[in-house]
């Protein structure tokens, strides 16, 4: 089975999207940590089935943290066939470092650009 994974730093809206998809309940919050295990959830995609992952938010794919650690884990271990790299489009600068770093793992790799309706307000 074909496994895509959600990326991203912390309260990029990684969790509200799995949720949707997948029809799920993973604990959405504003606040680090709050996905601390990924979740997993099977959907169906252009007739088959695909496991989708939602991995905690993380700044920096090398640190230290308990949910960077969990992410690095996942990645080596289970390479997916598709990363999903979610970025809040109201901070897209400071999420540039992440987003580098990962494609420096030569994931097969998209960029969903979320909150555009939020950036709309700010006038970005």
């Amino acid at each position: 089975m074909k496994k895509i994974a959600l990326l991203g730093m912390p309260n990029t809206g990684k969790s509200t999207l799995f949720n949707r998809i997948t029809g799920g309940a993973a604990r959405v919050g504003n606040w680090p940590g709050i996905t601390v295990e990924l979740l997993t959830g099977k959907i169906l995609l252009g007739g088959d089935m695909v496991e989708l992952i939602d991995l905690p938010g993380i700044y920096d794919i090398h640190g230290f943290s308990e949910d960077e650690q969990v992410v690095r884990h996942f990645l080596h271990d289970n390479v997916p066939d598709l990363a999903v790299v979610v970025l809040n489009a109201t901070q897209i600068e400071r999420q540039l470092s992440l987003l580098l770093q990962l494609k420096q793992l030569n994931l097969n790799m998209v960029v969903l650009l979320n909150m555009a309706d939020e950036a709309k307000k700010f006038g970005i």
